[in-house]
């Protein structure tokens, strides 16, 4: 009877291990799939008013993103009003291509649609270690202090137009700005390519840009990282062959610990903390690298810049996070600040991720000239 109950036992374990392992890849998965396509919803643009469907995200307060099925952009601001499902809101800009009509288009974060709105912007093609080249924007502020560039680099399943949102401040405090893309993103693989490693190899190609800066003069360089993008920039920053031109960090819900963001993921689903464990060794092992399509394993506890298993940061360094941020905790840069003298935080109340600049530009903005300026003045 004793060894029946034990056998009886041990399948049940085996059996609970078995759906967690299954589970943790499943949200493995999900942490670091390409970004599905957006659902396109209809849209009426009725002279300095715009229409739309309410969702979690079309109300809530700030400035946002249109992109338009003919390629126009149109930009938001506050709710006007809201009822019988569709919410309507102040129409602040729109590209030229955006006239009074009726048609669908994509939600977005992303307020500005191009790198002309912010200043002299260049296309460039910035010569990867890895062959072929990968497109960035350069943004000349109209009175650039030589020699003193910012790289803003974005996050897991977004774009350039995403970190765009952080280059008036740079500008506006005279530096240089190189908005960059790396492997798996937006440009430059389709949504059908390759998963994210979580930076452990998307950093090559922010190197490849920090080389590039340095070619065209760069003697000063503030790497502004955007959630996943500060994973790159740290992992850039230990690794660089140039990392002595960088002088600071400038980090926006970043992503410092991922076996906090992953536990986060799993406990706002309602799993359990098991399955948070399961999706990292999932990551981490051969087997599960091959099952999610990635190159090699990913290690993602040993990401994980707060505890000082990578060293301590040294630099200084801004960090700008919303404590009410649902995918990346801002416990996370509160312990990051806390194990960091260099660091400082500016907290925000905003809603949603990488949401500050849309929901407090103001103080966004503020924020990192006025860091910029005493960071020179050191």
């Amino acid at each position: 009877m004793i060894r029946s109950i034990a056998i009886a036992a041990g399948a049940t374990v085996a059996s609970l291990v078995a759906v967690n392992l299954a589970v943790g890849g499943y949200v493995a998965r999900r942490v670091i799939a390409p970004r599905s396509s957006k659902l396109a919803v209809p849209v009426r643009i009725v002279g300095d008013t715009v229409v739309i469907p309410t969702s979690e995200d079309t109300v809530q307060p700030g400035r946002y993103g249109i992109w338009l099925s003919n390629g126009a952009h149109v930009a938001v601001g506050d709710v006007l009003h809201s009822d019988n499902g569709q919410v309507t809101r102040a129409l602040v800009f729109r590209t030229n291509s955006a006239g009074d009509e009726s048609t669908t288009g994509v939600w977005s974060s992303q307020y500005i649609p191009s790198p002309d709105q912010v200043g002299t912007s260049t296309t460039v093609a910035v010569p990867l270690t890895l062959g072929d080249t990968a497109e960035a924007w350069q943004i000349r502020p109209d009175t650039a202090v030589g020699g003193r560039w910012t790289i803003h680099i974005h996050g897991l399943r977004s774009s350039r137009f995403g970190a765009l949102r952080s280059t008036p401040a740079t500008v506006d405090a005279g530096w240089t700005s190189l908005v960059v893309s790396y492997a798996g993103d937006d440009e430059r693989l389709p949504a059908e390519g390759r998963p994210s490693s979580l930076g452990t190899s998307e950093w090559v190609d922010v190197e490849d840009a920090l080389l590039y800066a340095v070619s065209q003069g760069a003697k000063e360089i503030v790497l502004v990282a955007w959630s996943m993008g500060a994973t790159i920039a740290l992992l850039a920053l230990e690794d660089s062959s140039v990392k002595d031109r960088v002088v600071g960090l400038i980090l926006v819900a970043p992503a410092v610990q991922w076996s906090r963001v992953v536990t986060n993921a799993t406990s706002a689903a309602h799993l359990p903390s098991t399955v948070a464990a399961a999706a990292l060794h999932v990551l981490g092992s051969p087997i599960g690298a091959k099952a999610l399509h990635l190159a090699e394993p990913v290690d993602a506890r040993s990401l994980n810049w707060i505890d000082g298993r990578r060293g301590t940061v040294t630099l200084p360094t801004l960090i700008l996070h919303s404590r009410y941020d649902p995918v990346v905790p801002f416990s996370g840069s509160a312990d990051f600040v806390a194990s960091h003298p260099e660091a400082q935080l500016v907290e925000f109340s905003t809603t949603g991720h990488c949401n500050e600049p849309n929901q407090n530009l103001e103080l966004f903005n503020h924020s990192i000239t006025t860091w910029l300026k005493k960071l020179v003045a050191r």
